[in-house]
């Protein structure tokens, strides 16, 4: 099942990968270049938390409006009835709060997960992977989507967990080695390869979105079917 939902996954993210990228791109880039600029001007080379609470209050502002687009736009066309660029950032604005709320919630169960010796983190973050699908397409609260996605994952564990990890090495050893490769440049250069790898980056990583929805319709269908049965057979 691996083998072929990865192959699943590139196929769809080739065929759709510029209105993916309509959708993600005008709201990531000003974006990037309004937190950039922020961080060359205002920021030392040391981190402090106070300092980076404009970035932190803008990604908390545009990121679940692409987001929760992209999964929109990914459910409308396995569904049938795609649509358009103006839709999926209405549909984002519109489900922002509760959106953000599970993005928080899962982020410190993740985030508490990684101190318990990691494991724990990892498993938790395979565990709800599902979240985000379930409270946008069936309207639950952030905590109601988090039980169904742990209920909902448990079949699917290993496969969710090995798609994770080959996307997650095909994506990020080649972004770090480029990365690293302008290091040495002069800070213009560098903070414009940053932006630019992040930009593209961002609609890489829909890699993960595309492939744990491939999984989490493959449970819908199998819902579906064992309904039927049961139907059939009353």
């Amino acid at each position: 099942m691996l083998k072929k939902t990865l192959q699943d996954t590139w196929y769809f993210f080739r065929i759709h990968v510029m209105p993916l990228s309509a959708i993600i791109l005008p709201i990531l880039v000003p974006t990037e270049i309004i937190t950039s600029l922020y961080s060359y001007y205002f920021t030392g080379e040391d981190f402090v938390l106070l300092e980076q609470i404009p970035t932190v209050i803008i990604g908390f502002l545009t990121y679940p409006v692409y987001s929760v687009g992209v999964i929109f736009y990914i459910a409308s066309i396995i569904d049938g009835k795609v649509i358009d660029t103006k839709t999926a950032w209405f549909l984002g604005i519109k489900f922002w709060g509760p959106y953000l709320v599970l993005r928080i919630l899962m982020g410190i169960s993740i985030a508490g997960g990684i101190m318990l010796l990691i494991i724990p983190g990892v498993i938790f973050a395979v565990r709800y992977s599902f979240s985000e699908f379930d409270l946008l397409l069936n309207n639950p609260n952030p905590l109601e989507a988090m039980k169904n996605s742990w209920t909902l994952t448990r079949k699917y564990m290993l496969v969710l967990l090995g798609g994770y990890a080959v996307i997650g090495i095909s994506l990020f050893l080649p972004y770090y080695a480029v990365l690293s490769f302008f290091n040495e440049s002069n800070v213009v250069l560098r903070v414009l390869a940053g932006m630019l790898l992040i930009m593209i980056h961002a609609v890489m990583e829909v890699l993960f979105t595309i492939f744990a929805f491939r999984v989490y319709d493959d449970t819908r269908g199998q819902n579906n079917r064992e309904i039927r049965r049961d139907v059939t057979t009353v």
